[in-house]
Protein backbone atom coordinates (compact mmCIF):
# COMPACT_ATOMS: atom_id res chain seq x y z
CA UNK A 1 0.00 0.00 0.00
CA UNK A 2 1.29 3.80 -0.64
CA UNK A 3 0.41 6.81 1.19
CA UNK A 4 -0.82 9.76 0.31
CA UNK A 5 -0.81 12.90 2.05
CA UNK A 6 -3.28 16.28 1.81
CA UNK A 7 -1.45 19.35 1.72
CA UNK A 8 -3.61 22.35 2.46
CA UNK A 9 -2.52 25.75 1.20
CA UNK A 10 -3.81 28.53 2.53
CA UNK A 11 -1.85 32.05 1.46
CA UNK A 12 -3.06 35.33 0.60
CA UNK A 13 -2.43 34.51 -3.41
CA UNK A 14 -3.86 30.82 -3.14
CA UNK A 15 -5.70 28.70 -1.11
CA UNK A 16 -6.14 24.95 -2.17
CA UNK A 17 -5.20 21.41 -1.41
CA UNK A 18 -2.68 19.39 -2.86
CA UNK A 19 -2.73 15.72 -2.76
CA UNK A 20 1.54 14.45 -2.30
CA UNK A 21 2.80 11.09 -2.41
CA UNK A 22 5.35 9.55 0.22
CA UNK A 23 8.16 11.07 -2.05
CA UNK A 24 6.75 14.98 -1.91
CA UNK A 25 5.48 14.41 -5.67
CA UNK A 26 2.45 16.27 -6.47
CA UNK A 27 -0.43 13.42 -6.96
CA UNK A 28 -2.95 16.44 -8.07
CA UNK A 29 -5.01 19.20 -6.75
CA UNK A 30 -8.93 19.05 -5.09
CA UNK A 31 -10.82 22.16 -6.00
CA UNK A 32 -14.76 23.68 -5.24
CA UNK A 33 -16.57 23.29 -8.74
CA UNK A 34 -20.17 23.38 -10.02
CA UNK A 35 -21.91 20.13 -11.66
CA UNK A 36 -25.67 20.89 -13.06
CA UNK A 37 -28.20 19.76 -10.53
CA UNK A 38 -25.59 19.25 -7.59
CA UNK A 39 -25.55 21.24 -4.38
CA UNK A 40 -23.31 24.40 -5.38
CA UNK A 41 -21.67 24.41 -1.65
CA UNK A 42 -20.81 20.28 -1.68
CA UNK A 43 -19.36 20.27 -5.43
CA UNK A 44 -15.95 19.71 -5.68
CA UNK A 45 -13.18 18.31 -8.36
CA UNK A 46 -9.68 16.52 -8.15
CA UNK A 47 -7.45 17.31 -11.20
CA UNK A 48 -4.71 15.06 -11.13
CA UNK A 49 -1.42 15.55 -12.16
CA UNK A 50 -1.41 13.92 -15.51
CA UNK A 51 -4.38 16.12 -16.22
CA UNK A 52 -6.94 13.53 -15.69
CA UNK A 53 -10.11 15.37 -14.02
CA UNK A 54 -12.91 14.21 -12.31
CA UNK A 55 -15.87 16.29 -10.59
CA UNK A 56 -18.39 15.15 -7.62
CA UNK A 57 -21.25 16.80 -5.92
CA UNK A 58 -24.19 16.07 -3.99
CA UNK A 59 -27.42 16.15 -5.97
CA UNK A 60 -29.83 18.42 -4.66
CA UNK A 61 -32.66 16.58 -2.90
CA UNK A 62 -36.41 16.36 -3.45
CA UNK A 63 -39.01 15.36 -1.68
CA UNK A 64 -39.02 11.60 -2.62
CA UNK A 65 -35.27 10.82 -1.69
CA UNK A 66 -35.46 13.26 1.36
CA UNK A 67 -33.91 10.42 3.48
CA UNK A 68 -31.34 9.16 0.62
CA UNK A 69 -28.51 11.31 -1.35
CA UNK A 70 -27.34 10.82 -4.68
CA UNK A 71 -23.73 11.40 -5.94
CA UNK A 72 -22.76 12.62 -9.60
CA UNK A 73 -19.63 12.10 -10.97
CA UNK A 74 -18.50 13.74 -13.97
CA UNK A 75 -15.69 12.26 -15.76
CA UNK A 76 -14.31 12.85 -19.71
CA UNK A 77 -17.79 14.65 -20.18
CA UNK A 78 -20.01 11.72 -18.85
CA UNK A 79 -22.05 10.98 -15.69
CA UNK A 80 -22.26 8.60 -13.28
CA UNK A 81 -24.57 7.76 -10.17
CA UNK A 82 -23.58 6.90 -6.54
CA UNK A 83 -26.36 6.48 -4.44
CA UNK A 84 -27.10 5.84 -0.57
CA UNK A 85 -28.85 2.44 -0.02
CA UNK A 86 -32.00 3.05 1.71
CA UNK A 87 -31.98 1.69 5.28
CA UNK A 88 -28.21 1.17 5.39
CA UNK A 89 -27.58 5.06 5.26
CA UNK A 90 -29.23 5.70 8.74
CA UNK A 91 -26.26 3.55 10.90
CA UNK A 92 -23.37 3.54 8.42
CA UNK A 93 -21.91 5.97 5.47
CA UNK A 94 -22.16 3.35 2.19
CA UNK A 95 -22.37 4.80 -1.25
CA UNK A 96 -22.45 2.44 -4.35
CA UNK A 97 -22.05 3.19 -8.12
CA UNK A 98 -20.38 2.50 -11.49
CA UNK A 99 -17.86 3.93 -13.44
CA UNK A 100 -17.25 2.86 -16.62
CA UNK A 101 -18.35 -0.59 -16.30
CA UNK A 102 -16.43 -1.36 -12.86
CA UNK A 103 -18.37 -0.97 -9.57
CA UNK A 104 -17.27 0.35 -6.79
CA UNK A 105 -18.84 0.84 -3.43
CA UNK A 106 -17.64 3.63 -0.16
CA UNK A 107 -17.72 2.76 3.24
CA UNK A 108 -17.34 3.45 6.23
CA UNK A 109 -15.20 1.40 8.80
CA UNK A 110 -15.30 2.22 12.36
CA UNK A 111 -16.66 5.48 11.72
CA UNK A 112 -13.32 7.45 11.23
CA UNK A 113 -12.34 6.20 8.08
CA UNK A 114 -13.41 5.81 4.58
CA UNK A 115 -13.33 2.74 2.17
CA UNK A 116 -13.02 2.26 -0.94
CA UNK A 117 -13.85 -1.32 -2.65
CA UNK A 118 -13.53 -1.93 -6.42
CA UNK A 119 -15.33 -5.47 -7.11
CA UNK A 120 -15.29 -6.34 -3.55
CA UNK A 121 -11.54 -5.81 -2.96
CA UNK A 122 -10.54 -3.41 -0.44
CA UNK A 123 -8.30 -0.69 -2.75
CA UNK A 124 -8.13 2.45 -0.91
CA UNK A 125 -9.13 3.75 2.60
CA UNK A 126 -8.88 7.68 3.96
CA UNK A 127 -9.10 9.32 7.47
CA UNK A 128 -8.33 12.79 8.67
CA UNK A 129 -4.67 11.95 9.06
CA UNK A 130 -3.86 9.26 6.05
CA UNK A 131 -4.66 8.32 2.57
CA UNK A 132 -3.95 4.15 1.88
CA UNK A 133 -3.89 3.45 -1.58
CA UNK A 134 -3.48 0.00 -3.29
CA UNK A 135 -2.41 0.63 -7.10
CA UNK A 136 -4.90 2.85 -8.16
CA UNK A 137 -6.12 4.46 -11.34
CA UNK A 138 -6.27 8.34 -11.47
CA UNK A 139 -9.80 8.58 -11.57
CA UNK A 140 -9.80 6.14 -8.25
CA UNK A 141 -7.36 8.70 -6.64
CA UNK A 142 -10.10 11.44 -6.85
CA UNK A 143 -13.31 9.49 -6.53
CA UNK A 144 -11.93 8.84 -3.03
CA UNK A 145 -10.49 11.78 -1.89
CA UNK A 146 -13.60 13.85 -3.53
CA UNK A 147 -16.19 10.95 -1.73
CA UNK A 148 -14.18 11.88 1.62
CA UNK A 149 -15.91 15.08 1.36
CA UNK A 150 -19.44 13.59 1.14
CA UNK A 151 -18.29 11.30 3.90
CA UNK A 152 -17.54 13.47 6.50
CA UNK A 153 -21.10 15.88 5.01
CA UNK A 154 -22.60 12.52 5.84
CA UNK A 155 -21.37 12.99 9.54
CA UNK A 156 -22.51 16.29 10.01
CA UNK A 157 -18.74 16.92 10.55
CA UNK A 158 -17.19 20.60 9.31
CA UNK A 159 -14.48 19.80 7.22
CA UNK A 160 -11.39 22.20 7.54
CA UNK A 161 -10.31 21.76 3.73
CA UNK A 162 -13.65 22.12 2.30
CA UNK A 163 -13.93 25.71 4.14
CA UNK A 164 -10.81 26.70 2.27
CA UNK A 165 -11.95 25.60 -0.90
CA UNK A 166 -15.23 27.66 -0.51
CA UNK A 167 -13.46 30.67 0.85
CA UNK A 168 -11.42 31.26 -2.42
CA UNK A 169 -13.99 29.83 -4.60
Amino acid sequence: MQQLYAKVIDEEQHQGVTILDSHNNVVGDVFATTILGCDEKNTYGFQHVSGTEILLGIQRRRFKDLNVAKYTVEYMGKRFTFKERKLHNFMNFRADGTVLGTPYVFKDDKEVTLTMHREDNLIASMNDYKIYVDDISDIEAGLLILMYFMFKLYKRKDYHIARILHRNW
